[in-house]
């Protein structure tokens, strides 16, 4: 059985840690946000160089944004907007913020402590249902450690200090922020969230030094495991997503690096601006006066998704499996595949025995959909007109075990070579089978 659950959440910086000299308190990395199910591995790009051509925005699209759950104070919020919209200038799409109960958004932004910075890349923010956020910043890290440093020595508290001394502090004169870097994040996970992938990520830009000395440090400051390092550091983008770019290490997408963290003892400073390469590559994503992307892709939108029924059919001996969404397709065709795979309760996928009913080495049931280009399609909404059947003989002896259904929607783009491309998931609740 094969994990199919591989979350990049932002590592988790511990409370405890201590201080050194006025500033210590180890900053979270960006990390992007994956979906369950999604063992390709995605992060965010170029001159600036990498983007996600798959799961970018419609051109011209307005994004409706809001604030979850009622977090940040108003001089937060309006930093977040006014920095947010930098992207804007540069492209043509509108990051129209909206009320915190505005029951369907396009991102959903969490301030708060504890979760670091991150997002989903894109359209990838439609795999999360609307009560949860599809981004995070993590304020303590956004907060001007300097100053609140000064109140406490001031109180004659010289250290060492930790993030709860900081949180005190907090409390008592809130709203003073470390502008430059608040910046940074915000135009960075925006940028994320606009489609753009990490420009380390760069096919050879960077030699990275793959040694215990630099797995230990983002053990230590993020709390990442070795899967986790390689995913968000270590992880090299196929050369399609450069998007005929050059390297750009001036772009805001990309990770500072220490000289110890190379081979060849390469480092760049933090990047706090857009870089010339990020507003070019924004520009041809989303460029103005024209109706589509300069970089054009097979894309597929799945919206409205309704439900996802899982019924069992004794005439018939298996699964009868019918979700219901809107799908809407861009003018490039591409192959279409809808994907219903078993997997165990706690997360496994359950392995397939044979040749037939197997996706990728697991049980599943799978159409191959033509559709048509710039059409727009209901699934068993006013009709039942998609259908996934699993019949039980193909299906090991789970020993009464509980199975989910995980629905995905997959695009194949044979022109440019890429294959299997995520563009939607949805997991069943979890149910029983009948005894064998």
């Amino acid at each position: 059985m094969n994990k199919y659950i591989f979350l990049a959440l932002a590592g988790l910086v511990s409370s405890t840690g201590l201080m050194a000299q006025q500033r210590s308190i180890p900053r979270p990395s960006c990390t992007t946000i994956l979906s369950e199910a999604m063992f390709s591995r995605k992060d965010t790009v170029k001159e600036r160089g990498v983007a996600d051509n798959y799961h970018t925005w419609e051109n011209g699209a307005t994004l409706k944004v809001k604030f979850m759950g009622g977090g940040g104070g108003k001089v937060l919020r309006d930093k977040v907007m006014m920095y947010a919209k930098e992207w804007e200038k540069w492209g043509n799409v509108k990051l129209n913020f909206v009320a915190d109960n505005d029951p369907k958004t396009d991102i959903r932004v969490k301030l708060g402590q504890g979760r670091g910075h991150n997002s989903a890349v894109g359209t990838e923010a439609i795999f999360r249902s609307q009560e949860e956020q599809t981004m995070n910043f993590d304020t303590i890290y956004l907060a001007d450690i300097d100053y609140y440093i000064s109140k406490l020595k001031q109180k004659k508290n010289y250290g060492p200090y930790n993030v709860k001394h900081i949180e005190e502090e907090m409390r008592l004169e809130p709203n003073r922020w470390a502008e430059k870097e608040l910046r940074r994040v915000v135009m960075h996970e925006f940028g994320h969230a606009l489609g753009l992938l990490h420009e380390q990520s760069f096919p050879g830009a960077v030699k990275w030094n793959k040694s215990d000395s630099v797995y230990n440090y983002y053990l230590e400051t993020q709390g990442w495991n070795r899967a986790k390092v390689d995913f968000n550091v270590f992880e090299v983008a196929e050369q399609f997503y450069t998007n005929g770019t050059a390297y750009d290490p001036k772009s805001i997408m990309h990770y500072s690096i220490e000289p110890w963290q190379t081979t060849d003892g390469y480092s760049l400073p933090d990047n706090y601006e857009l870089s010339a390469g990020d507003k070019t590559l924004f520009a041809a994503l989303y460029p103005k006066g024209r109706k589509e992307s300069v970089n054009l892709v097979p894309k597929i939108q799945i919206s409205n998704f309704t439900k996802l029924t899982v019924t069992t059919n004794a005439t018939r001996k298996g699964l009868v499996i019918q979700p219901a969404f809107d799908l809407k397709t861009n003018s490039v065709l591409g192959e279409v595949y809808f994907v219903a795979r078993l997997a165990t309760e706690d997360g496994y996928y359950v392995k397939s025995n044979g040749l037939f009913y197997n996706w990728g080495g697991s049980v599943a049931a799978y159409k191959k959909m033509n559709l048509l280009p710039n059409s727009k399609v209901s699934y068993n909404k006013l009709k039942k007109n998609l259908e996934l059947f699993l019949p039980f003989e193909y299906i090991p002896d789970l020993k009464g075990e509980n199975v989910v259904v995980e629905f995905t929607v997959y695009l194949n783009d044979s022109k440019n070579n890429q294959w299997n491309k995520l563009m939607y998931f949805s997991n069943s609740s979890p149910m029983s089978l009948p005894a064998r």
